[in-house]
């Protein structure tokens, strides 16, 4: 009776587990941006491996050449309006381009290119909205799958830090440090306009607290995550061992042929379990894709901007130009933050952990 007793519990914490896996969930959790990209893709499709990150490659080779005639219209802009400026010394009688020139030049640079950047701030946002709503039905599928091949321990234990990483890091994303990016653009434009350069201290010290905050959250994250996993992990190879020691136990004549019945259900859990994630990766990198292009793309052609400026243009516009390339650093560093985080958890939480 005591063996029967032991078989039924073994049975239970092997096969409940399966009935929270709710990959309806996650389908229909899709980001917008995402479904424009992978269609009708579902997590079955994932599991057959039908070419997701096929169709993103071939979107990617389709958006690329609108994204850079984007950046490229916009940096050369900048750089006209300081060459310009550079022309306006030129012929003045001190040779040296005016206060008033170099004023003028700053804001119109702004000005041509604040459109874009409101722009790829506000893809930034949107980006870190859809991440944080989509992990939210994504994290919990994949931790109860993962259940079903007995990492159930390592798999709340990374979903709990996940969810609190990701979610710390959206909402100071949004409230922080995309608010600092903008300050940042500012304090620069206003330190080019003005002589003397007496903002330049101020406009350093946004862009290093963008840094730290991200590196520091980033740092942490991970830590968090790897402590967990590690914690949690050994817990379930002990689990593991003591389920299959059980079932064999209980049943002497079959217990062993359950045994190895268990495992291989615990192969099939495995394959679901990574389908969700594969899906996952594949929707997290359609919603980062677009404005990861954009902001990269921005971002090398201003620094190649400011690079040819330098030695033509009053030095404060070559400057001004320079850190606007920064702006969508910091943009693109938050949002590549958010989503390498998301990859990590996703990896990890797929991790097979053998007993």
């Amino acid at each position: 009776m005591r063996g029967v007793l032991c078989f039924l519990l073994a049975v239970l914490v092997l096969g409940i587990p399966a009935l929270a896996v709710d990959t309806d969930g996650v389908e229909e959790a899709l980001p917008e941006a995402a479904q424009e990209i992978l269609g009708e893709a579902t997590v079955s499709d994932a599991v057959s491996g039908s070419g997701l990150f096929k169709t993103i490659w071939q979107w990617v080779v389709s958006a690329v050449g609108e994204q850079l005639s984007k950046a490229a219209k916009s940096a050369c802009t900048a750089l006209s309006v300081a060459l310009l400026c550079s022309l306006v010394g030129a012929v003045s009688e001190s040779g040296k381009t005016p206060d008033f020139a170099v004023m003028a030049g700053a804001l119109a640079i702004m000005s041509c290119c604040a459109g874009d950047m409101t722009s790829f701030l506000g893809q930034t946002e949107t980006a870190l909205a859809d991440l944080s709503d989509f992990s939210k039905a994504l994290l919990p599928c994949i931790a109860a799958a993962s259940a079903t091949t007995g990492n159930g321990a390592a798999g709340a234990a990374r979903y709990t830090a996940s969810a609190l990483g990701l979610d710390i890091l959206m909402t100071l994303g949004v409230q922080a440090i995309l608010p600092l990016i903008y300050a940042f653009a500012a304090v620069s434009t206003a330190d080019a306009a003005l002589p003397g350069g007496t903002l330049g201290g101020p406009a350093k010290l946004l862009s290093w607290l963008c840094s730290a905050l991200l590196t520091g959250l980033t740092t942490v994250f991970t830590l968090c995550l790897t402590l967990s996993g590690l914690i949690a992990g050994n817990a379930d190879k002990l689990a593991g061992s003591l389920t299959k020691t059980a079932i064999s136990a209980a049943l002497p004549v079959v217990g062993s042929i359950l045994s190895d019945a268990a495992d291989t259900y615990l192969a099939g859990a495995a394959l679901l379990r990574n389908g969700v994630g594969i899906f996952g990766l594949a929707a997290v990198l359609c919603v980062c894709i677009g404005p990861v292009l954009g902001l990269g793309l921005h971002y090398l052609l201003f620094k190649a901007a400011a690079c040819i400026a330098e030695p033509f243009s009053e030095g404060r516009l070559s400057a001004l130009i320079g850190n606007i390339g920064t702006a969508y650093g910091m943009a693109l560093g938050l949002l590549g933050s958010a989503a390498a985080m998301l990859f990590v958890s996703i990896v990890l939480s797929m991790e097979a952990v053998t007993g």
